[in-house]
């Protein structure tokens, strides 16, 4: 089903609308700017995506899913052992507040980076050999 250009043009200024503020469009815009691209505008789900990340691009709108992509990536680079280290681990919190332009406090970057470090089992090195400890791990 081909959906008009004035559908794909409203649709594209639909998408924009949400990250005017920002410049960041969360997990939970993304899906609610699809929902309507299928149901409102008639598009499929690829055609409606695809004009989200041409307008998302054009404007320098951040993805929140293609930012924690990128962080899950480094993440898998970095842990070593199943442990990631405190430096690497602030090092990955500085390169996600840097994809998403500062939107995110940093505060909120650190859980969600140590959500996605539970979510594969790993979990903190302990900060000197022997009688170290996880409590900076264990604090966020």
């Amino acid at each position: 089903m081909a959906t008009s250009r004035r559908d794909t043009k409203q649709f594209a200024d639909f998408a924009r609308i949400h990250a005017i503020n920002g410049k960041l469009i969360t997990r939970d815009d993304e899906m609610r700017i699809l929902k309507e691209g299928v149901t409102r505008f008639g598009m499929e789900l690829e055609e409606a995506r695809g004009i989200m990340l041409r307008v998302a691009a054009e404007h320098g709108i951040t993805l929140v899913s293609s930012a924690e992509h990128h962080v899950e990536t480094m993440l898998e680079q970095l842990v070593k052992r199943g442990k990631i280290a405190r430096k690497e681990f602030e090092d990955i919190v500085a390169f996600y507040g840097k994809l998403t332009s500062g939107s995110v406090p940093t505060p909120e970057i650190s859980k969600r980076v140590k959500q996605m470090v539970q979510e594969h089992g790993w979990r903190g090195r302990r900060t000197r050999r022997i009688f170290g400890s996880r409590k900076w791990f264990k604090k966020i």
